[in-house]
């Protein structure tokens, strides 16, 4: 998470520095209007010490644009002419002028393939990463649309992995239980409340980490043995006890193995493989399911899918459930480019239909109406296990360069671009006493 904020406020301060001066395009899409208003509330909003900070890095942002330009050339410059033909000149020219017109930084020339012309010719209608997570998401959560303001609470229980499973637990949301919570030395029962230890494969997580970082999992051998993704093996209540030794400095969740339905088995191998689902308010007050992506491993070295740890993610049709073309591109590296089978099980990837589609569209819209009525945009990681669909966790900030790298194209101007305006727009009118005066109304 400290990786992450220390990306989002760098990203935001040098983005923030071109946008001062930057004048967006006057047409009335969906995309337009986001950008805006993150100009005007965002920048033009900030606390005085942050825009000084912008207004100090502006003389330095063409060196800046110059070492990431350079830096992410050399990763993937080579790749990209091989693929494309693309001189590596004309793509190192290319990113000083998107990063001038439109604040879009070297990495994400690559994330989004900005080298393709075709793609490049939209890329005002790609939503930056530091738009989103550096300020629009938190002026929707602070005057939601014009709704009741949310919940403190709300917070907590996406915040807090105990929290959040009662909650799933209250509104009937299933979700993967927690037997114990490891931490500062000691053992908590949660939903294991028996004297024997269990006999089936654990699922071992920090407490309050992410991205799958510090993850293992412990396999159930028979006879009482455990052996660890790391190598380890030990006896029953002697996992604990490793455990509880290593928590003096980080605390950690123990939950029940889960496994994959049945027809994902082959795509999967035995990891787990969650699906990012974004759902957000829509215009009738209801909540709309706009795009989702599939998380698969990479390869058998890792026990977890998450994208940003080297995983594939593939978009999936919210219509069909079929999935498209798999890749990886986390933090500006994709010279991988695109699988239509598994790069190491070559297992098809393309076309796959996910099982219990229908099923998994409206529980996730249940779990908006009934766990989190009060947010407007939520990121959900969701299981799909023999027995349905499973709640992993929410995000109330979620990244959307995932969701746009998979379906080759900006979201902008799509339905969670326009539902992002929307929302945008109420919110705005529930700020203001007068909204006509703000360039977003």
């Amino acid at each position: 998470m400290g990786v992450d904020l220390g990306i989002d406020r760098i990203t935001r301060d040098l983005s923030g520095a071109i946008l001062i001066f930057t004048r967006l395009s006057k047409n009335e899409s969906a995309a337009t209007s986001i950008h805006r208003c993150f100009q005007y509330e965002i920048l033009n909003g900030a606390k005085l010490s942050d825009r000084l900070a912008m207004i100090v890095a502006l003389p330095f942002v063409p060196f800046v644009i110059a070492a990431l330009a350079m830096i992410f050339t050399m990763l993937n410059g080579r790749a990209i002419k091989k693929r494309t033909g693309k001189s590596i000149v004309r793509q190192f020219c290319e990113q000083f002028s998107l990063a001038a017109r439109f604040a879009i930084l070297p990495p994400w020339y690559y994330i989004f393939e900005l080298h393709d012309d075709d793609k490049r010719s939209r890329a005002g209608e790609y939503l930056n990463r530091f738009e989103m997570k550096a300020g629009l998401y938190r002026f929707l959560r602070d005057y939601n649309g014009g709704f009741p303001i949310p919940d403190e609470r709300s917070t907590l229980y996406i915040k807090y992995k105990t929290s959040f499973m009662a909650h799933c637990h209250k509104y009937d949301v299933a979700t993967a239980s927690i037997l114990w919570i490891v931490k500062e030395e000691q053992i908590i029962p949660v939903d294991w409340k028996k004297s024997d230890f269990p006999d089936f494969d654990l699922f071992v997580k920090p407490l309050n980490g992410q991205g799958g970082k510090g993850a293992m999992r412990w396999d159930y051998m028979g006879s009482g043995k455990f052996v660890c993704s790391d190598g380890r093996s030990a006896m029953g209540s002697q996992v604990l006890e490793l455990l509880r030794q290593d928590s003096k400095h980080t605390a950690y969740i123990v939950q029940p193995r889960l496994i994959n339905h049945s027809d994902l088995t082959d795509l999967a191998y035995d990891t787990l493989a969650t699906i990012r689902v974004m759902s957000c308010r829509n215009e009738v007050g209801g909540y709309e399911v706009t795009d989702a992506v599939f998380r698969m491993r990479q390869n058998s070295a890792t026990i977890v899918d998450n994208y940003h740890a080297g995983g594939i993610a593939a978009n999936v049709n919210i219509q069909t459930g079929i999935l498209g073309k798999g890749t990886r591109g986390a933090w500006g590296v994709v010279t991988d480019g695109w699988y239509e089978r598994h790069p190491e099980t070559n297992v098809m990837i393309f076309q796959r239909k996910i099982p219990c589609w229908v099923e998994m569209i409206n529980f996730v819209q249940h779990a908006h109406c009934s766990l989190f009525p009060d947010q407007v945009v939520i990121g959900w990681d969701v299981a799909l296990l023999e027995s349905g669909p499973c709640m992993i966790e929410a995000n109330k900030a979620p990244d959307l360069d995932i969701i746009q790298r998979t379906r080759e194209g900006p979201i902008g101007n799509e339905r969670l671009g326009e539902l992002l305006a929307f929302n945008l727009r109420q919110t705005v009118v529930a700020k203001y006493a007068e909204p006509e005066v703000h360039p977003l109304c």
